[in-house]
């Protein structure tokens, strides 16, 4: 990249490679304290699965107690592992949900809390007419009292959509579950894996859909504690849950159009889902930038970036358009050939600003970088501080000189077109979540 406007004052930048630093991991509530199944290995099972990950874990056994508005606001994801039994009930009285109960958990999915409704989870309250059909709405589905299920037995597992939850995997053995057939699907729910059942036909197994703003997923693999052990289902119940707890975050690119970006539509499109920039079939002749029309000050921005070519590209963020001279201004996260994590002036004269770094960055981000292949970029932009993650390597810096903080602190989110040679840059589920706006 070119600095083309040296007019502009040098700034002092701390930067710290490597920092070690996690992603925020969403906090994670299960709820049992009943079920028709060994709920208490079940839970510990998956509390394991997820603690191993890396996520922040509470399990509460008294619903009763635990399920109000001002605790489960708290959580960004809840996990459903309770079916209500007349035995569980008696056992346990706090493990019956009352009515109170009932509402703050679905005002709390409604508002945006994620939900992952484990194996059979969504029969909870069949028994329970009034609540029964708000609850099948809210679960995206899953058991009814028609449902049959098959015996244990060796479950193949296929792929049916490219998601999140799914991304590259393709047909796995899974081993010995319960396979529930006969399962309703809410209204737009997208189907992501199915099982054969052995027979005749594939079984829905895993799929996802919204309640209001919450993001919701039915796994109905993991009848016992040894099915949920498998790497498999680890793997895939991980993702469902750090799918369903994106909380608070929000798309800024449907997947179909530009709409809500601005720049040149000679060069930029949609294809397969994915913003594209550029061709592999003629050269760039100058640098060009797609820049969503809202400006954004402290956030989190999460996307996937894939580069094809001998040329770089980039994430800019708190950027502006300029009038005259170089298109715009701001801070960039560097991509493609050996400037994945070099963090850049654009539009500035210091150029690379973590250069120092680089010795000790680029072989830890090399080392798991996907040539070819979209890799996962997060960016945390808040106060001074810009903090980055290149598939799960962090690097950040801290920008010091406050007169160019106070320029730079709020902008539009950018995608670079490198100029030269011919490269095809594509970028999708891109989707941000702004800090500090009502508690965030």
């Amino acid at each position: 990249m070119r600095a083309l406007l040296t007019t502009l004052s040098i700034l002092t930048l701390t930067s710290v490679a490597a920092v070690g630093a996690e992603i925020p991991a969403p906090k994670i509530l299960i709820i049992t304290g009943d079920h028709e199944h060994v709920w208490q290995d079940t839970t510990s099972a998956l509390k394991n699965i997820l603690t191993e990950a890396g996520h922040v874990v509470d399990v509460t056994e008294r619903p009763r107690l635990d399920l109000t508005s001002k605790k489960l606001v708290a959580y960004d994801t809840l996990i459903l592992n309770y079916r209500d039994t007349i035995r569980g009930a008696e056992a346990n009285p706090d493990s019956v949900w009352t009515d109170t109960n009932k509402g703050a958990f679905a005002n709390a999915v409604r508002a945006g809390t994620g939900l992952v409704v484990a194996h059979g989870a969504s029969g909870a309250f069949i028994n329970d007419s009034e609540w029964r059909t708000e609850f099948a709405k809210l679960c995206a589905g899953g058991w009814r009292k028609e449902d049959s299920q098959r015996k244990m037995h060796e479950l193949t597992l296929t792929v049916q959509r490219d998601h999140a939850i799914t991304r590259g995997m393709n047909s796995l053995e899974h081993g010995r579950d319960q396979l529930h057939q006969n399962l309703i699907l809410t209204e737009g729910s997208e189907v992501l894996v199915t099982a054969f059942d052995g027979r005749e036909m594939d079984e829905p197994i895993i799929w996802a859909n919204y309640y209001g703003e919450g993001r919701v997923v039915q796994c109905a693999l993991g009848h016992n504690a040894a099915a949920m052990r498998r790497d498999g289902f680890r793997t895939l119940f991980v993702r469902c849950v750090e799918w369903a707890g994106e909380k608070g975050f929000r798309t800024i690119f449907d997947g179909k159009t530009l709409s809500g970006w601005e720049g040149n539509n000679r060069y930029w499109s949609v294809e397969d889902g994915a913003i594209v920039g550029g061709s592999l079939a003629r050269p760039m002749p100058f640098h060009d930038f797609l820049c969503t029309v809202e400006e954004f000050e402290d956030f989190e921005l999460r996307l996937e970036a894939k580069v094809v070519g001998q040329r770089n590209s980039g994430v800019c963020v708190r950027t502006r358009r300029l009038k005259y001279s170089y298109p715009i201004v701001g801070y960039e996260i560097d991509m493609g050939v050996f400037r994945w994590g070099w963090v850049y002036e654009e539009g500035g004269p210091r150029q690379v600003l973590n250069r120092a770094d680089q010795e000790e960055l680029q072989p830890k981000i090399q080392n798991v970088l996907r040539q070819g292949e979209f890799n996962d970029l997060v960016v945390r932009c808040e106060g001074n501080r810009i903090s980055v993650w290149m598939n799960g390597v962090p690097f950040d810096f801290i920008e010091t000189d406050e007169q160019t903080a106070r320029r730079l602190r709020k902008g539009a989110i950018g995608l670079q077109l490198h100029e030269g040679r011919a490269q095809k840059v594509s970028f999708r589920n891109v989707r941000i979540k702004e800090l500090h706006v009502n508690g965030g």
